[in-house]
Order: structure tokens, then sequence, then C-alpha cells
């Protein structure tokens, strides 16, 4: 189904952003764009939440999986859709704005822009919120469509990761070994700080780095290994959960026990019932 909603422009040209249209895609299996152009100041931006899709790049084909977006700018041919067999649900926004130029530099030029926004649930939000307000289409709300298609510019700007970030091929070995260091001593306190230290860089670009050659965030892949570990003390132990928790590495059970259900599909209790063996019994 494809969903939208235009909103024509205010005679007010002085918002640094402006959104003329707003949509949500989802359950079309033959959803592609091939060779669209926009015309200067436009721009088109897209959010997988669902299924996937690709991207074509200067270098090639990029799978498009949930939790990744991309940004063409003005002027740039794109080439974009979904996968027939996995079909995406997307929402997408239509920008125009004399200030997207200054806001977004020179991710403007060459490549379409690529981003994760994986454990950014507040893009989403502001999307979903940004259409329902669109859906009014009230010359009165203008200021507010403004303020939110600036609001989601910037989260895309300040709170994702890059994945056209190049990445130096020594580096790589560095964040591999930083990805062994962080599954070995994953119960102890590893300020991302101190793994950026490591490998010599600061640790914005650790994260986007560690990203691009691990594929999630680093608390995401150390809150796996966290996990992993829980799970063998939760089937070979009788220790409560709440010291399960700690132990792993989790400083609140209840952050342990929300991200446990969210990687297993259950509790730990109810793991511990399905899978406890007989010898770690009190």
């Amino acid at each position: 189904m494809y969903e939208a909603h235009f909103l024509a422009k205010p005679d007010f040209n002085r918002f640094p952003t402006y959104p003329i249209g707003v949509g949500h895609i989802f359950d079309e299996p033959n959803h592609f764009v091939n060779g669209m152009r926009y015309a200067e100041n436009y721009y088109n931006i897209h959010f997988v939440v669902r299924g996937s899709g690709w991207l074509r790049t200067s270098v090639g084909s990029v799978e498009l999986k949930p939790g990744m977006g991309f940004v063409y700018a003005e002027d740039q041919y794109q080439h974009f859709g979904t996968n027939a067999d996995d079909p995406w649900e997307v929402w997408w926004i239509y920008l125009s704005g004399e200030g997207i130029r200054d806001l977004i530099g020179d991710k403007r030029i060459g490549d379409v822009w690529a981003f994760s926004f994986e454990e950014n649930t507040r893009l989403i939000a502001l999307m979903e919120e940004l259409w329902e307000a669109a859906g009014k289409n009230d010359m009165a709300c203008v200021p507010r469509y403004a303020a939110l298609s600036y609001e989601i510019l910037l989260e895309i700007l300040l709170n994702t990761v890059d994945l056209n970030a190049p990445s130096e091929p020594g580096l790589v070995h560095a964040i591999r070994r930083a990805a062994e260091f962080m599954r070995m001593n994953c119960a102890k306190d590893l300020p991302l700080q101190k793994l950026a230290d490591q490998c010599g860089i600061s640790p914005a670009y650790f994260s986007r780095t560690f990203h691009m050659q691990m594929g999630m965030p680093p608390l995401t892949y150390l809150n796996m290994q966290r996990i992993e570990l829980s799970k063998q003390m939760l089937i070979t132990t009788s220790k409560p959960v709440k010291q399960i928790a700690l132990e792993a590495g989790f400083s609140k059970p209840s952050y342990y026990i929300e991200r446990f259900r969210l990687a297993e599909g259950v509790t730990p209790s109810v793991f511990r019932d399905r899978y406890m063996r007989p010898e770690a019994l009190p």
C-alpha cells in the first residue's frame, strides 16, 4: 500500500526545511525507483522499518535492512527498491528548503548518503508525528510542519551512523581486536572511551567504524555478548536472575530482562525453565 500526504509550499520561504510530502509504503513487492532526479533544493529521505530492499551506489548495490535509511540530494539520480520476496515497509519524506545545503554540507555531494538509525527510535516517532499532522493539511500548522522536518533532519545528522564513511585498512584489524576484547570482557564495565583509546581514535569515529565492520553498534554487540554469557549461567547455575544480570555486566536487572526478551523472545526465567540442566538444580 502506498499512502502519502502532500503539502503545498508556504508563501513564507524562510524555513530552513519544509516537507513537500510525507508517506508510508508497505506490502508493495514491486516498489522501486530507477533514474528519477529531483530539482535544486529538493531532497528525498527513506527509512526502512521492516522487510528489505536495495540501494544502488557508485560502488555497487547495497542491501537495505530495518534500521537503515538514505538521503538523495538535489540532482542525484535515484535507484532503489524493495526486495520482492521480502517487501519493505518504509517511511519517506520529501524535503525542500534553502537551509538544507548548509545543514548537510558535503553529504549532498557525490554518492547517495546511506545511514543507520537502528537505536534511534525517535526518528520514526517524529515521522509518525509529522504524518499525523500532515494528514490535516492545515495552513495554520505550517510552522509545525517546518519544525518537525527540521528536527528529523537534525536527528539524521547528529544521531545516526554514516554508512558512507571510509574505513582505513589498519583500522579494520583494530576494530576486530576490540570486538574480541569486548567478547572476552563483556561482564566488565567497558566505557566507549576506553574501547576507542585502544584503537587510537575518537569515541564517535569508533562507533561509526565499529558499526560498519561488525554490522551493529558497539552497545548492541556488547549486550549480545552479555546475553550469551547470561544464558550459560541460566542453564548451568541456580543463581537468581538479578544476580546473573549483574554478573553478566548489566547494571540494572530490569534492563537485562528487557534486552533478553528482545533477543530471545522469552524472559530469562522462561529460558531457564526450558533449558536448565538437571545438575544445576539446587
